[in-house]
């Protein structure tokens, strides 16, 4: 039997008879190899999501790491306009981001090779860290961050792409939150460490213990075993020639061929990019963008995902002056602030992703962006440090879990949209973070540089951008938008009359319909049949 994805009948039928294909001489097989070691667990959906969650928790670790110990670093070294200074180094991130995001999404779609640049990525990270901890000019400060934000955006994009390819389509959102966990523990462990490590032992301790965390995640992805690598290792076991288990058109279907000796053929299974390229669906960087600017339900995530690098931006540079200022309080002591205001978002992640996939992210989005909006303006508040540090947790907490569905939403347009792969989605994400980051800092750090009262601007600033997105959330968030449960209930009756009419056709799918993450539009994962 082979497995075939026919693109001209885009609903998998029950009943339909099977089609037994086979490859190999009818020679006896070749006694059995050992697979590579630790096979299983290096290419399962776990460990993958595992080291997608550690390399997202080092980017915000060496990210966020020098945010509270920074400003004093540029007063040490004798420069005045902190704010400011501390600000364009955070935009040089940024901006590293902002240029590599989409040359690299664009090679990786076409070549879809994942282990290889994750390693690389964390390669140049670290020589980004040893730079910026002996850099004495201030240009080179800059450079290094520029640096640091072109490795980021490889685990950003080639990482969550390859959660997506791995990840049964009900349980993406669960997975794509445990990964999107590693931010909150990036964010939550840095600025204490980073504090308590400058305090005691000087400007490059932090930047030591960066390394030896990205020393540590080097080698989880040298271990990660795309499902290339087992299918070359299974064709040399086979004594097959190279390519001969790869998917391939056979009169003008997708077939995933089928050898006697593998009755697991998983490995095989096409990603969206590679049923996209065999199909001649491909769209061009600038088609990407027009795809991705006609779906509402993207752009509300891509939108959601800038404000919230808006609100984080313009609160990084100027969070440790305003604790400083009106406390006197050392950068040992931000750092706890951080971490006070981090640690509920470590479980934020997973949780919000779970309900996600169960309810849909629409349940999600509006309600915590809403609830997120009444702490900002008690951040204006002097009188109580703890107070202060309450406010500033469950903002933290409210905004990230409105940002978390966002991953899940973008994986959903991907399987909607023909042309639109996951790591375009991701890319596309990225590019809106760091756009909002860079707007967010260098806005941020000027406000509380040049305006009487300049954290006063940087708050209300966050609050816009807040209430800027809900109505965008409301109208088209989810599969079935919070606006049209409310206000359009034939809309929905209808929606659950074809869904259910889909999935007496397609038993198969089922559980997915139910659970309201599919799209009625035909997708590229949905073209998939046994014939």
């Amino acid at each position: 039997m082979a497995t075939q994805q026919n693109f001209k009948q885009p609903v998998q039928r029950s009943g339909e008879s099977a089609l037994s294909i086979s490859i190999g001489p009818s020679t006896p097989l070749p006694e059995p190899q050992a697979a590579p070691w630790g096979a299983k667990w290096r290419s399962s959906s776990w460990f993958i999501t595992l080291v997608v969650a550690l390399g997202t928790s080092t980017d915000i670790l060496t990210y966020t790491i020098v945010v509270p110990v920074l400003p004093y670093r540029l007063q040490e070294m004798g420069y005045t306009n902190v704010s400011g200074l501390t600000a364009w180094l955070l935009f040089a991130y940024s901006a590293g981001i902002f240029v590599f995001t989409f040359p690299i999404a664009y090679f990786f779609h076409r070549h879809p090779y994942r282990r290889v640049p994750l390693v690389a990525a964390v390669i140049i990270l670290e020589l980004s860290l040893v730079l910026f901890m002996l850099a004495k000019p201030y240009w080179t400060m800059v450079v290094s961050r520029f640096l640091q934000g072109a490795a980021s955006t490889v685990v950003w994009s080639v990482g969550f792409a390859l959660i997506c390819e791995n990840v049964e389509e009900e349980n993406v959102g669960r997975q794509i939150g445990f990964a999107m966990a590693g931010v909150s523990i990036g964010s939550t462990i840095a600025p204490p460490i980073g504090g308590a490590l400058y305090d005691s032992l000087g400007w490059h301790a932090p930047f030591v213990f960066c390394i030896i965390v990205c020393a540590i995640d080097l080698i989880l992805r040298l271990f990660v075993l795309e499902r290339a690598d087992i299918r070359k290792f299974h064709e040399k076991r086979l004594g097959l020639e190279a390519g001969a288990l790869k998917p391939r058109i056979v009169d003008g279907e997708v077939v995933t061929p089928k050898h006697a000796s593998l009755p697991d053929n998983s490995f095989m299974q096409l990603t969206t990019a590679e049923k996209e390229k065999l199909s001649g669906v491909e769209l061009t960087p600038w088609q990407v963008l027009v795809a991705l600017g006609r779906s509402g339900r993207g752009m509300t995530s891509l939108l959601t995902m800038f404000c919230f690098g808006l609100i984080m931006g313009s609160t990084e540079p100027t969070l440790t002056l305003r604790v400083q200022s009106l406390w006197d309080k050392s950068s040992n002591f931000v750092g706890l602030v951080y971490l006070a205001a981090a640690a509920p978002t470590f479980f934020c992640g997973p949780i919000v992703g779970a309900l996600a996939d169960k309810y849909g992210a629409e349940w999600i989005m509006v309600p915590c962006m809403i609830l997120a909006l009444p702490w900002l303006p008690l951040l204006l508040l002097k009188k109580s440090l703890a107070g202060f540090i309450v406010f500033f947790a469950f903002d933290n907490l409210l905004v990230s879990a409105a940002m978390s569905p966002t991953g899940l939403e973008v994986t959903m347009v991907s399987r909607s949209v023909p042309g639109i792969s996951e790591i375009h989605q991701f890319s596309a994400m990225n590019i809106a973070f760091a756009v909002s980051t860079a707007i967010g800092t260098i806005a941020g750090g000027q406000m509380y540089d040049h305006l009487q009262n300049g954290w006063a601007a940087v708050i209300w600033f966050s609050f816009a951008s807040a209430v800027a997105i809900i109505p965008l959330q409301f109208f088209f968030s989810g599969n079935i938008s919070l606006y049209r449960r409310l206000f359009d209930r034939k809309a929905v009756r209808e929606r659950d009359i074809e869904e259910r009419d889909s999935a007496a056709n397609d038993g198969g799918r089922d559980k997915e319909v139910a659970n309201g993450q599919l799209s009625p539009e035909p997708t590229m994962g949905n073209l998939e049949r046994e014939v």
